[in-house]
């Protein structure tokens, strides 16, 4: 009897240009990933079997200080 080991595919798509994002290894909620297609910084907000939900990640800005 062979016990071979299935690999699920995770996918979600970039909020962005809906280009469809397949994370080459497993990744957490908080975690920041770049879509291939527009380069923009998306981070994980959750996951619902086996898709992901993303978001653009907030822009770091400069703190002058205040």
């Amino acid at each position: 009897m062979s016990m071979e080991r299935v690999e699920i595919e995770i996918q979600g798509f970039c909020p962005v240009c809906s280009a469809v994002i397949t994370p080459a290894a497993p990744v957490d909620e908080t975690e920041i990933l770049a879509c291939p297609e527009c380069r923009s910084m998306l981070v994980v907000d959750g996951r619902d079997g086996r898709r992901l939900s993303l978001s653009e990640a907030p822009r770091i800005e400069e703190d002058w200080g205040e």
